[in-house]
Parts: C-alpha cells; structure tokens; sequence
C-alpha cells in the first residue's frame, strides 16, 4: 500500500510538472542577454537616451561650424518712404521738405572667428544705391568693394579659448553618458526578467506544492479509514491543500503583472514568453585599485569633474573681465567711391579705414565690482568641494562593488548547494512522511525550506547580475575582452 502511494504522488508530480512546463512552453523563449539587446534597441529608455546623444551630436557640430568661414548676402530691395520731413540746412534752420526715394542695398561677405584672439574676422564687398523721385528724377551710387574688419568685443576674456576646452569635454561626457545608460537600461532589464522569472518560480512551485499537497491529502485518507493517520494530520493537510490553492491563485496574478511590465518595458508584443533561467555565471578577477584606475579613466562622472571644474574657472574669468579695466577694439579698411552711374564706381576709389579702442574702468560702483568677483570666486570654491565630494562618492561606490562582486561568487556556491540540498531533502521527508516516520509540520518544514532556497538562488542569480553590469557601468570597461566599452549605435548616430 505504501509503495503504490509513492508512485501514485510521484506519478502526480511530474504529471503536474510537465503540464506547468508545456504551459510555460506554449510562448517564446527569451533568454536575458536576448532581452536587454531588446531593450537597448527599441525601449523608451533607450529613445530617450539615442535622442539626447543625438542633440549632443548636433551641438558638437554646431559648435564645429562657429570656427568655419561663413559666406553671407543680405541687404534691403527697396527701402522706399515717401513722406515730409524736417531736415537742418547749412545755416542751422530747421525745415521741411518732401521726400520721395528709395534706398536699396547689397551686402556678400565672409565672417570667421578667430579663436586665438577671440574676435571676429570679416571681409565684404557692398553696393548702395538711392533713387529720388519727381519731376527731376536722380539715381546715385555708392559701393565698397573691399572692406576688412575685425571687432573683439572685450580684450581680456576669450569666449572662444573657453568654448575650444569646454565643448570636447561635453561632447566626450555625453558619448559616454550613452554608453553608461545602455548599461543602466541592462541593469533595469535584468530587474524586470528576475521580477518576471521569480513570479514564473514561485508559479510552478505553487502549482508543485498544490499537487504534493492534494495527493499526500489523498493518500492520508486512505489510511485515515484504515486507522493509520491521525485526524489531526488529516485536518493539517487539507489546510495545506487550500492554502496551496490561495497561494497558487495569487501567484498567478502576480505572474500576470510581472509579465505585462516586463513586456511594456521592453515594448514586446501581446505573447506569452518563456524565461530561461540565466545560470551561465563567469567570475573574473577584479581589485579595488583595477576598478577605480577603469573609472578615473572611463566614467562619464570624470568627465563631468573636468568640466564643472572649467565652467567655474570661466565664469570667474568673465566675471574679473566684465568688473574691472576692459578694452574692445574695432577696426575697418577698405576702398569706397560714388557716382551717379555703376561704370562710375571703379574711377577715383578712396581709401576708407577706421580703428576704434574703447576702454571700461568702473570707479564707484559701491562695492559691486569686488562682490561679483568674490561671488564667483566663492562658486569656483564650491564646486572644487563638491567635486572632491563626488569623487569620493565615486570611489566608495567603486569600492562597495568592488567588494560585493569578490564576496559574491562564494555567496552564490552556497546558495547553489543549498538549493540542491534543499530539494533532495524535501524528497526524503516526503518519503520519510508517507512511511509515517514524521509529521505533517516535519513535511511542511521541509517544503518551506525547498522554497526558501529556491527563492534564495535566484535571488543570489539576480545579485550577480545587477553587479555584472552595475560594475560595467561603473567602470565602462569590458571585463571578458579586456577592452574599453563602446556602443554601436553610437558610432552610427554620430556619422548621421
């Protein structure tokens, strides 16, 4: 009677088994590296993060074209009035005389800024012309055809010496702010699939545990009528059975929700999807000091450092600039002439040059010179402390992982041993049970443990990945090639 017992719950058992797996079986299987190559392609996370590299693209090369000839036309075709106006004559009497003309104008040129100077650089050529009206009609003309000029706002403070500094170091953070999201948008995808293969677990366990339950429910009253079982053990087990049924209805709730955020994440279509349980788990040797030499030469927030740093140094450059002795300069050269006709122009051309220095000293500003300096002083201080403050941060948070990914391959051996000896054990108290050597609370011990360290593995699997690739996004670095991290779409977005 025994031995047909354990056949029959055995039997029952991998009947159950095989039709939660072929369940299980009837959608995709996606295994995780396969799903955060999804993600990085075609989630929001990844649009968001495309689009904002793309706009550092197009500022980078917005920021490439300043330094670049830029060949202009413009002009007015016509400037017609037609109105009385008070005009002073020689003798210094004001009258008013009736104007009908027309003013038009051509201005080609090229402008170029000089970033060792921080000026601009300009050559052009013009043509006016001016058509009076009435019964005398007079048209007159006036043309340069040559004209070099060169103005520079604020002799002490190069906008252009900054920009040359500044704007690689933004464009590098970004390149690498990419990169670094694709491995947060892996991060957030290994959350997802673990959420989504824990609820799937704990689903076929619940489903295991129902039929272990029911069967064993089964098998005790039968040998309750033969006076071998207690009631109470009896009672105890078809309490099991219903909170096996509770348990098994909300895990499959739960295993709904998981699945829909999974899929709304990765934008994947209505369809059931199998997991495969990631196990494939390689350690690779990795120090404190070889981790943070990876970030002080990879990491955005390095970056980023430098160029908090810069941004405070020039804004107290322009500061001083703008607040103390200032001097601008413009000058001009250039050949001119009129005539009443076009041929006319190119007889008699006449030099025309102007140089201009301007100079700015405050004398009594009441202090608001030296508080604007002293403000930005004291900002260029404040961000030196917060950025030895980040990089503190940065170093602990290295070393934290640092150390968890050392201690975690030991973790996850134990959790691996465990969880076999777990489910082995739980074999021969089911054994051990239906022989009568212990009670229904020794089964149901058992059961728990197998649970527990079912859960206990797969949370240990998950620790292994969140800190694979929370170091990768740490350090950017390629353990297994001994390379530095890139992204294609990267390179393809940036040749775009």
């Amino acid at each position: 009677m025994m031995k047909l017992g354990v056949r029959a719950f055995g039997g029952f058992t991998i009947a159950v088994m095989l039709s939660v797996s072929l369940a299980s079986g009837q959608g995709k299987r996606l295994s995780l590296q396969s799903a955060i190559r999804m993600a990085q392609e075609q989630s929001f996370e990844y649009k968001v993060a495309l689009n904002r590299y793309q706009s550092s693209v197009w500022r980078f090369r917005n920021y490439n074209a300043s330094f670049l000839p830029t060949l202009y036309l413009d002009g007015t075709i016509p400037n017609y009035s037609r109105a009385i106006s008070r005009i002073t004559l020689p003798s210094g009497e004001d009258t008013f005389v009736s104007q009908n003309q027309a003013y038009s104008s051509l201005n080609l040129g090229i402008r170029q800024n000089v970033a060792l100077t921080g000026g601009v650089f300009s050559l052009s050529s013009s043509l006016n012309r001016i058509d009076v009206f009435g019964s005398d009609r007079q048209v007159s003309y006036a043309s340069t055809p040559i004209s070099v000029s060169y103005y520079q706002q604020t002799l002490g403070y190069n906008a252009f010496k900054w920009l040359k500094e500044t704007e690689p170091l933004r464009f590098e953070s970004s390149d690498r702010q990419f990169v670094a999201d694709m491995q947060r948008i892996a991060t957030q995808t290994v959350t997802y699939y673990f959420d989504m293969l824990a609820a799937q677990m704990r689903l076929e366990l619940s489903a295991q545990n129902l039929a272990s339950t029911d069967t064993l429910y089964r098998i005790a009253t039968d040998r309750f009528s033969l006076g071998t079982v207690a009631q109470s053990d009896l009672l105890q087990l078809r309490l099991s059975t219903l909170n096996a049924r509770r348990q098994l209805t909300q895990d499959s709730v739960d295993a709904v929700l998981a699945h829909q955020q999974f899929s709304r994440y990765l934008l994947l279509p209505e369809a059931h999807y199998e997991l495969a349980l990631p196990d494939s788990t390689a350690f690779f040797d990795l120090t404190f000091e070889q981790a943070l030499q990876y970030a002080q030469e990879n990491s955005q927030e390095v970056i980023d450092f430098r160029l908090q740093r810069l941004e405070a140094e020039q804004n107290l450059a322009r500061t001083k600039a703008e607040n103390g002795l200032s001097f601008s300069l413009q000058a001009n050269f250039g050949l001119t002439n009129s005539a009443r006709r076009i041929g006319g122009l190119l007889q008699g051309m006449e030099n025309q040059q102007q140089v201009a220095l301007g100079f700015s000293v405050p004398i009594l500003d009441w202090g608001y010179a030296r508080t604007q300096r002293q403000q930005a002083e004291a900002d260029l201080a404040m961000v030196e402390s917060q950025i030895e403050q980040q990089q503190l941060q940065l170093e602990q948070e290295v070393m934290l992982y640092t150390a968890r990914w050392s201690l975690h391959k030991q973790q996850l051996s134990v959790a691996t041993e465990t969880r076999d000896i777990a489910a082995q054990n739980y074999e021969l108290e089911v054994e051990r049970f239906l022989r009568g050597a212990i009670t229904i609370n020794d089964l149901n011990a058992a059961q728990n443990q197998k649970d527990s360290a079912a859960n206990g593995y797969l949370t240990a699997l998950r620790t292994y990945w969140e800190l694979y690739y929370t170091l990768r996004r740490l350090t950017l670095f390629d353990f297994e090639n001994q390379q530095k991290l890139s992204f294609p779409i990267a390179a393809d977005a940036s040749n775009q």
